[in-house]
C-alpha cells in the first residue's frame, strides 16, 4: 500500500487521533479560526470582528511549532534547522504557490489591465514572503487601496514564516548551545521561558505603545510576535496542563470561546488593532488550548472535537488561502460599485458571495487531498533535505515567474482613449460660456493663456498620474513634519497677490491647476497638505490606519503656524474631502454622535480661523465629484467606449454640503468656492476630455493633467474670490 493511498492515510490519521499528543480540538480551533475570517470577508454582519481569526491562527501555529522545537530540544539536546525548513517548505509552499499561480491566471482574464501590473507586484511579494512589509508601505503611500489585492491574505503567512526564522535560532542560542538541552534541561527550559517573555513582552509593548496607529502596527512582525509567543508559552507549559483542575479545565474552556467569539461580533474595522484590543482573542484562545488539555473533562474543547469541525480545521489552510482571491477576482469582473461606496471597490450580492465560498470550500477540499497532504508525505522529497529546498526554491522562482507576466505590457493598458468624446475644457471665460467651451489653454511664454490639445492618455498614464511633490509639501500618513515655506512656493517670489493651497489630497489634487495660475497672473503661492488630514480642528478617523489620525493635529498646527508668519497672504484655499461627515471623531475618538456633526466642525473651523488672524480670507473649495467607481479601471473594461464610465451628477456631486454649511458658519471672513461645473458641467458627468485626458486617477481624485487644463478657468474663478 502505497502512502498516497487514501486508505493509508486514513490509518495514519486513525493512528494520530488515538496518540496522547493528538488534540482533535486544535483542529476545531482553525475550523473557528477560518469561519470567522471567511465570514467577515463575504461581509457577514455580525462577524464585523471576523478578523480575529487571524490571531487565533497565531497563537495556534505559536503553539504548534514551539511544541515540536522544544520536544526535539529536549529529546536530542539539538534542533535541525535543516530538517524544520524543509518541514516548513513541504507544509506550506506547495499549495501556496499553487494559488499565486492560478491567482494569476485568473487575474490575467478577470482582472482589468491597468490594474494587473499592481496585483503582479501584490503577488511577487507574497512569493518571497514579505507580503506584510509589502502591504504596510502600500498602505502608507498616496492613497494606495491594498484591500482589492488578491493576495493581501497572505500577510498573515509572512508573518508566520518570519517568525519560524527567527524563533529557532533563538532556542538554539539560549539553550542549544553547547549541548545544555542534554545536560541540563531544567536550566535550558527556564533561559526559553525567559527569552520568550522578553521577546512576547517586548512585542506586546510595542504593540500596545503604537495601538492600531498605522498599516505597519497591523501587519508588522514587531507587533504581532507576541501573539505567536502566547501560543508558544502554552506550549512551554503542557507538562503541567494535565494537571489542571477540572472546574478550571471547563471555566478556561467557556470563558475562551466566549472571548473569541465576542471580539468577531463587537470588533469591527474601526478598532485600534491589534495593540491591547488582540489580548482578548489571544487570552481566548490561550484559553480554549489550555482547557484542551483537560479534553474528555471540559466541554467546549469535546465540542471542538467534532467531526465536521476536524474536517474543516484540517483545510483551513487550503480555505484560508483559496477564499480572498475568489471573492476579489469574482468581484472584479462581475460584481457591482454599490450607491455611495467609499472605495469605489465592486461588491457582489450575497447569493453570488455565498456561491463563490463554497467554490472555494470545494478548491480547498480537492487541492488539500490532492497537493497540501501528498507534498507533506511525498518520500521523494521526504528523504532529501537538499531536494526540498530545491523544489522549494522552484516553487518560489515559479510564482514569480508567474507574477512577472502580469506586468507585460497588454493593448488595453497603451490604447490611448478615443478623443472627440467627453468634457470640453473650458478656458477663461465667463462662467455660463465655460461650460462650452471646446479646447484646453495652456501658458505662452509671455504668460497669456492660448489654445492647445493635449495628448490623448492611456488609462495606464492616468492611474500614475499624481500632482508634483518634489519639496515634500505633501506628505503621507506616517509623518508630520511640515517643510519651511520657502520650499512649497510656487509661482513668483514676489507676486502681485499671495495665496495658499492647504488640505488633504482634495486640495493636492488642485495644485497643478493652482500653480499654473499662479504662473500665468504672477502670484505667489504657499502649498501644504497631508493625506486625509483636514486642516479644520476635529479629530478624524482613518481607514487607512484604522485607527484615530494621531499626528494629524501635530501637522495641522505646524502648518497653520507656517501660514501665520506669512506677511501679506491675502487667501488661503482649503481643499478637503467630504468623507469627514463620516469620519469626524470626538475628542475621545468615539464617533460623533447623530446630529452633532454641525456643531463640532463649525467649532474645529473656528479654531482654524482663529489660527490664522492676519489672513483676510478663507476659502473653501467645494468638493469634487465622487464617480462612484475606478474611473481607469472602468474605462480598462471599455477602451474604446468612454460614456460606458460616465455618470449622473444628481446624488454624485456637492456631497460635503453638511460639512460646508458648518465651516461657512463658523466665521465671516469664510466664504465658498464651487468649481463643481468645470468637472462636470451638464446633468451627465464625462470622466474623459474631448481631448482624451482621463478626469480621474482613482474613484475620486482628479489626475494632474485634468487639473492643469483646467488652470486658465480656475486662474478666473480664484481672481473672482479674491475680489
Amino acid at each position: 500500500m502505497s502512502p498516497a493511498d487514501p486508505s493509508s492515510r486514513t490509518a495514519r490519521r486513525r493512528a494520530r487521533q488515538l496518540s496522547p499528543r493528538y488534540r482533535g480540538d486544535i483542529e476545531g480551533l482553525r475550523a473557528l479560526a477560518v469561519g470567522l475570517v471567511v465570514a467577515f470577508h463575504a461581509g457577514v454582519p455580525f462577524v464585523s470582528g471576523g478578523f480575529v481569526g487571524v490571531d487565533v491562527f497565531f497563537v495556534l501555529s505559536g503553539f504548534l511549532i514551539t511544541g515540536l522545537l522544544v520536544d526535539e530540544l529536549q529529546s536530542t539536546g539539538r534542533i535541525s534547522l535543516s530538517g524544520f525548513y524543509a518541514r516548513r517548505i513541504r507544509r506550506l509552499l506547495p499549495l501556496s504557490a499553487l494559488v499565486l499561480v492560478a491567482t494569476t491566471a485568473a487575474a490575467f482574464f478577470l482582472v482589468p489591465a491597468v490594474d494587473r501590473g499592481a496585483v503582479g507586484g501584490d503577488v511577487s511579494s507574497a512569493a518571497l514572503g514579505v507580503a506584510n512589509w509589502h502591504f504596510a508601505m502600500e498602505s502608507t503611500q498616496y492613497m494606495a487601496d491594498t484591500a482589492k489585492s488578491p493576495v493581501l491574505h497572505y500577510w498573515s503567512l509572512a508573518v508566520e514564516e518570519q517568525f519560524y526564522l527567527v524563533w529557532p535560532l533563538l532556542l538554539i542560542c539560549v539553550a542549544g548551545a553547547g549541548g545544555l538541552a542534554a545536560r541540563r534541561w531544567v536550566v535550558a527550559r527556564r533561559r526559553i521561558v525567559l527569552a520568550l517573555a522578553v521577546l512576547g513582552g517586548g512585542s506586546l509593548a510595542v504593540s500596545w505603545w503604537v495601538g492600531g496607529d498605522g498599516s505597519f502596527a497591523y501587519f508588522g512582525l514587531h507587533t504581532r510576535a507576541w501573539e505567536l509567543a502566547a501560543g508558544a508559552g502554552a506550549a512551554l507549559a503542557r507538562p503541567a496542563l494535565p494537571r489542571l483542575g477540572r472546574l478550571p479545565a471547563v471555566l478556561a474552556g467557556y470563558l475562551g470561546l466566549a472571548l473569541v467569539v465576542a471580539s468577531a461580533v463587537v470588533m469591527d474595522e474601526q478598532t485600534p488593532f491589534p495593540g491591547t484590543a488582540a489580548l482578548v482573542p489571544v487570552v481566548g484562545t490561550v484559553l480554549l488550548v489550555v482547557s484542551g488539555a483537560r479534553m474528555y473533562v471540559a466541554a467546549v474543547p469535546r465540542l471542538l472535537r467534532i467531526a465536521p469541525l476536524r474536517f474543516v480545521g484540517r483545510t483551513s489552510y487550503a480555505w484560508y488561502l483559496w477564499h480572498w482571491p475568489c471573492l476579489v477576482l469574482v468581484a472584479a469582473r462581475w460584481g457591482t460599485v454599490p450607491a455611495g461606496s467609499d472605495d469605489g471597490a465592486p461588491r457582489l450580492t450575497a447569493p453570488v458571495t455565498l456561491l463563490v465560498v463554497l467554490v472555494s470550500l470545494a478548491l480547498a477540499v480537492v487541492s488539500h487531498q490532492l497537493v497540501e497532504q501528498p507534498a507533506r508525505a511525498l518520500p521523494w522529497l521526504r528523504v532529501s533535505r537538499l531536494r526540498t529546498a530545491a523544489v522549494g526554491a522552484g516553487l518560489v522562482v515559479g510564482s514569480l515567474v508567474a507574477a512577472a507576466s502580469l506586468t507585460l505590457p497588454v493593448a488595453a493598458q497603451v490604447e490611448a482613449i478615443p478623443t472627440g468624446y467627453g468634457l470640453a475644457v473650458p478656458a477663461a471665460t465667463p462662467p455660463a460660456a465655460a461650460m462650452a467651451a471646446a479646447s484646453a489653454t495652456a501658458p505662452t511664454s509671455a504668460g497669456r493663456p492660448t489654445a492647445t490639445a493635449p495628448s490623448p492618455m492611456t488609462v495606464q498614464e492616468a492611474r500614475a498620474d499624481f500632482p508634483p511633490n518634489g519639496n515634500a509639501c505633501y506628505i503621507g500618513y506616517p509623518r508630520d513634519q511640515v517643510p519651511p515655506t520657502t520650499a512649497c512656493r510656487y509661482g513668483a517670489p514676489h507676486g502681485t497677490r499671495t495665496i495658499a493651497l492647504i488640505g488633504d489630497s482634495h486640495a493636492a489634487q488642485w495644485l497643478p491647476a493652482f500653480v499654473q495660475a499662479a504662473k500665468d497672473n504672477g502670484w505667489t503661492l504657499y502649498y501644504f497638505a497631508k493625506s486625509a488630514c483636514a486642516p479644520v480642528d476635529v479629530p478624524v478617523w482613518s481607514p487607512s490606519l484604522q485607527a484615530v489620525y494621531a499626528n494629524c493635529p501635530t501637522w495641522r498646527h505646524t502648518m497653520l503656524t507656517r501660514l501665520a508668519a506669512i506677511k501679506g497672504l491675502d487667501a488661503v484655499f482649503v481643499g478637503r474631502y467630504m468623507i469627514y461627515t463620516r469620519d469626524a471623531r470626538t475628542a475621545s475618538g468615539a464617533r460623533v454622535p447623530t446630529g452633532q456633526l454641525g456643531a463640532r466642525w463649525q467649532a474645529g473651523m473656528a479654531r482654524t480661523v482663529a489660527a490664522l488672524p492676519d489672513v483676510p480670507r478663507v476659502v473653501v473649495l467645494q468638493d469634487t465629484p465622487r464617480p462612484g467607481v475606478d474611473v481607469p479601471t472602468c474605462l480598462s473594461k471599455h477602451p474604446a467606449n468612454p460614456a460606458a464610465c460616465a455618470f449622473a451628477r444628481a446624488g454624485h456631486t456637492h456631497l460635503d454640503a453638511e460639512l460646508l454649511r458648518a465651516e461657512v458658519a463658523a466665521s465671516p471672513r469664510v466664504s465658498t468656492l464651487d468649481l463643481t461645473d468645470l468637472v462636470c458641467p451638464t446633468a451627465s458627468c464625462p470622466v474623459v476630455t474631448q481631448q482624451g485626458v482621463v478626469l480621474y486617477r482613482d474613484h475620486h481624485h482628479l489626475t494632474a493633467s485634468f487639473s492643469k487644463s483646467l488652470a486658465p478657468a480656475v486662474g478666473q474663478r480664484l481672481a473672482q474670490a479674491l475680489g
